[in-house]
């Protein structure tokens, strides 16, 4: 610059410390800025940038299969097809919207304007079609594979997806349930047990262009993660449909509104079969109705009727407050409490507690019930179960609650032959078994184990050891008492089954009515519970049919019947009941058909023989004379060759070996009798209020 002119020279100096405060200013503010990026807001950005381009990609796990007790799979999930779409990629590429829709829409059998609306949304991901059948997913791929549309494969796509699929259809659906489009459980066990069933959601972290295109993933594959669990029911698939048949069946013939049947194991209370109609199909929720998918057998509280005569007699029996061969009072079939007149269908005067049972006896009932009282009567039905939830893992299921006052005698009279009460199917189902298995209150079991993906078992159900409810050999006395029901003479002669014996117990209530107070007169419930062998029970089967239409609706004409096919095609299904010809094996007794009266408890003609595990006779096996004349007694041991010592006079109350024990090598039996079978108890009198049985 010293060559410089100064006027120049100043001027270029002057440029020179512009130019170097402006670098100076620039570098300063990129400082600035770098350090406001990197340091100040350095975790947002990063965020924003890893959720441009780094993303968890959701992996939905495997729903857990549902086995029946033979694995037999009742719900599964399989690879399924949905379409997607990318409305910002299909408008970022010019395709034409409304072309493109109008195609889609014929391929997926869709209204075109519902596709439209999906396809103009503003938005980087639309579900337009879920769960395709496997026509429609190939249609949609042929289509983005022709050459007019080719170019929108980036904004619509057929993707995988797993689908719950029932292979079976409607069979156990209300067992079963179902799930919703996004697969969680919204009825019956895949509702109840649905977090064990889903399993937990697997989070992939990937690579994402530009476009949104997943280019790189890294972690566990689609095929691993934590899967749902397995569960395996009780259900028998076989028995099911036996069960299902016959109930939809009977439901249409008699124009009934709905029913339900369930079978159980007595002494381990395993359901191997619960029916309700109307039903629906799982894998078409769509078209299911609110009455089909109503689980009739636990969520219907209903007043049973006739059938809760079985409880009420077991309980007095079981408290002494009747005896086995006691005479009661039932007034020539009408019996007037309070402003409240009961009526029987038969006329009759003097009935045993076996004749009360066999012949259906409102008026009996009454007077056992309130021999009992209020107090003893509700004592009575809470042992058997009922008032209480079973504990089923089943959604809805109805406490149908009980006892929240003290009954007055009009009611006792009443709820004691089962009206004024209301229970379900299921606990009618566990009631029963508990006479069945010989006096224990056992727990339904539905599910017995849970399996993760791996095959380890994480949880195992055990039959429930159950409390006592009455003394086994009230329980074995009632069993008896109840064949006289399905042989001549009895209410539910509709339930016998050639070769073997049955007890069970009709009923026929009459429903309340809708509007107003008391009962209609055209709106009835008929039902019939049992078990069968008799001897040593297999089953219990419940059929409860609600609103057979004409007069043809009591339990005996509409349950009865599919208790029967039920019943006899199950033992069959079983091994328990051969097809034809000669004496039928039942469990571990020989029978033979017999067919007996009312007013005694005899066994068939032929010993029945006890078996060890093995299959090797035991011995013959004590019949019951429980109740009879010394007369009838005799003649009834006689008949099988067994010597009888005879104690007292009147009518059996006690014998030794019991009834079913084996024999003696002796053969021989010891009877006591007493005059009108045990003391006389207090049973109601119309007129005096309480009045000795004679």
């Amino acid at each position: 610059m010293q060559n410089l002119e100064p006027r120049r020279a100043r001027w270029l100096k002057l440029r020179l410390g512009i130019l170097v405060t402006g670098m100076s200013v620039g570098f300063a503010t990129l400082a600035a800025r770098a350090h406001e990026l990197q340091v100040r807001q350095g975790s947002r950005l990063r965020e924003m940038a890893e959720q441009q381009y780094d993303r968890d990609v959701r992996q939905a796990p495997r729903r857990g299969t549902i086995y029946d007790r033979n694995h037999a799979a009742l719900a599964v999930t399989v690879d399924g097809f949905s379409v997607t779409a990318n409305p910002r990629a299909l408008r970022r590429r010019g395709i034409d919207l409304v072309a493109i829709g109008t195609r889609l829409a014929t391929e997926l059998s869709m209204p075109a304007d519902r596709v439209l609306e999906e396809l103009r949304r503003d938005v980087g991901f639309r579900w337009i079609k879920r769960h395709l059948a496997p026509d429609e997913a190939n249609r949609v791929r042929a289509m983005l594979r022709e050459s007019a549309y080719s170019n929108a494969s980036e904004g619509l796509q057929v993707i995988v997806e797993p689908q719950r699929w029932y292979p079976n259809r409607e069979l156990a659906a209300h067992v079963i349930g179902a799930v919703n489009i996004d697969g969680s459980g919204i009825e019956g066990v895949e509702k109840q047990l649905d977090a064990q069933l889903r399993g937990n959601d697997t989070r992939l972290r990937g690579v994402r262009d530009a476009m949104g295109r997943l280019v790189f993933a890294e972690g566990l594959s689609p095929s691993e993660g934590s899967a749902g669990h397995d569960v395996t029911l009780t259900i028998d698939t076989t028995i099911q449909f036996i069960a299902e048949r016959e109930l939809g069946a009977m439901v249409r013939s008699s124009e009934a509104v709905g029913g339900s049947v369930i079978v159980t194991v007595p002494q381990t209370g395993e359901v191997l079969a619960m029916a309700s109609y109307p039903t629906f199909d799982p894998n078409d929720l769509a078209h299911s109705t609110d009455e089909g998918r109503r689980n009739r057998a636990v969520i219907d509280r209903f007043e049973p009727g006739s059938t809760m005569k079985v409880f009420t007699v077991a309980g007095a029996l079981d408290a002494n407050t009747i005896q086995a061969g006691q005479l009661i009072n039932c007034y020539g079939g009408t019996f007037t409490i309070g402003d409240r007149t009961i009526h029987d269908t038969h006329v009759d005067q003097w009935l045993t507690p076996m004749q009360v049972l066999a012949r259906s006896s409102n008026i009996g009932s009454a007077q056992i019930g309130l021999a009992m009282g209020s107090d003893g009567l509700e004592r009575v039905f809470r042992r058997f179960g009922f008032g209480e939830r079973t504990g089923l893992p089943l959604p809805g299921e109805a406490r149908a609650r009980f006892g929240e006052r003290r009954w007055y005698d009009v009611e006792v009279a009443t709820v004691a032959f089962g009206q004024g009460i209301g229970v379900t199917a299921v606990q009618l189902a566990q009631g029963l078994g508990a006479i069945a298995n010989g006096g224990r209150l056992v727990r339904p079991l539905l599910v017995t184990r849970v399996h993760d993906a791996t095959g380890s078992l994480v949880e195992e159900h055990v039959p429930d050891a159950g409390r006592s409810a009455i003394d086994p050999r009230v329980a074995r006395l009632i069993a008896e008492m109840l064949t006289a029901v399905t042989e001549e003479g009895g209410t539910g002669t509709a339930a016998a089954i050639p070769g073997i014996r049955v007890a069970g117990k009709t009923g026929t209530a009459q429903k309340a009515k809708l509007r107003g107070r008391g009962y209609d007169e055209h709106r009835w419930v008929g039902s019939f519970i049992g078990f069968a062998p008799a001897e040593r029970p297999e089953i219990v089967v419940t059929v409860i049919i609600d609103e057979p239409a004409g007069d043809d609706h009591q339990g005996n004409m509409v349950a009865a019947p599919v208790f029967r096919r039920v019943t006899e095609e199950t033992l069959r299904y079983l091994g328990r009941l051969r097809r034809s010809g000669g004496p039928q094996s039942v469990g571990a007794a020989t029978v033979r058909p017999q067919a007996t009266t009312t007013g005694a408890l005899v066994l068939p003609a032929s010993t029945p023989s006890t078996q060890g595990d093995a299959g090797a006779t035991v011995g013959p096996v004590t019949p019951s004379v429980m109740g009879l004349t010394a007369r009838r007694a005799l003649a009834t041991m006689a008949a099988q060759n067994i010597e009888v010592d005879v104690v007292g006079a009147g009518l059996v109350v006690r014998q030794v070996p019991a009834a079913g024990e084996p024999l003696g090598s002796d053969r021989r039996v010891r009877i006591e009798l007493e005059p009108g079978g045990g003391a006389p108890r207090p049973v109601v009198d119309a007129d005096a209020g309480v009045n000795e049985s004679p």
